[in-house]
C-alpha cells in the first residue's frame, strides 16, 4: 500500500515537474530518523526510554542472581537432601526459572510498548510541524525519506533541518 501511493505520488511529481518548474518546488522531503535521532523532543523520548529499560535491567539482573544463588545451593545440598526434598527443590527451582523467563518476556514486550508510546507522541509533533511548515511555504507534498524509496532527492528539498529547528524552538519555549 506504501509503495503504491509512492509509486503514484512520484509519477505525479514528474508530471507537474514536467508542465510548470515552480510546481516541482512544492515538494519537500523530512527525514523522520534524523529528526527523532536530533531534536529535543526525539532525545527526551530516547533518555526516557533508556532510563526505564536500565531499570528494567537492574530489576532482572537481581531476580537472575537469586535465582543463580538458589541454584548454586540446590547443587551443593544435593548430595545430602533425599531423592523426593530434591525433587521438590528442583520442581520449585524450575518454577523459579519459568518465571524469571517470563518476566525477561514480560519486560521486553513492556518495553517495546513504552518505546512505540513514546516515539508515537513525538511523531505526532513532528507531523504537526510537517504540516505547519508546509502551508507556511506553500507545499503542495512532504514526503518522508526513507532509503528503501527515494533514491535521491536534492538537499534544498529536504526540510528535515528546518522541521529540528521549529520543533526545539517549541520545546525550549515551554
Amino acid at each position: 500500500m506504501k509503495t503504491t501511493v509512492l509509486v503514484i505520488a512520484t509519477l505525479f511529481w514528474f508530471v507537474l515537474a514536467a508542465v510548470s518548474p515552480a510546481a516541482a518546488e512544492s515538494i519537500a522531503l523530512v527525514d523522520m530518523q534524523l529528526i527523532l535521532n536530533q531534536s529535543i523532543a526525539g532525545k527526551a523520548a530516547r533518555s526516557n526510554l533508556e532510563g526505564r529499560i536500565k531499570k528494567a535491567q537492574a530489576a532482572l539482573g537481581q531476580r537472575k542472581t537469586e535465582f543463580e544463588k538458589e541454584r548454586a545451593s540446590l547443587e551443593k545440598q544435593a548430595k545430602i537432601l533425599s531423592g523426593s526434598a530434591l525433587e521438590a527443590k528442583k520442581d520449585a527451582l524450575a518454577k523459579k526459572q519459568l518465571d524469571l523467563q517470563r518476566a525477561y518476556q514480560d519486560t521486553q514486550e513492556e518495553l517495546a510498548k513504552a518505546n512505540e508510546q513514546e516515539i508515537s507522541k513525538v511523531v505526532k509533533e513532528i507531523q504537526a510541524t510537517v504540516k505547519e511548515l508546509a502551508k507556511e511555504r506553500k507545499l503542495t507534498f512532504v514526503f518522508e525519506k526513507d532509503r528503501q524509496t527515494v533514491l535521491y532527492a536534492s538537499d534544498r528539498i529536504d526540510i528535515s533541518a528546518d522541521v529540528v529547528k521549529i520543533l526545539d524552538k517549541k520545546k525550549v519555549a515551554l
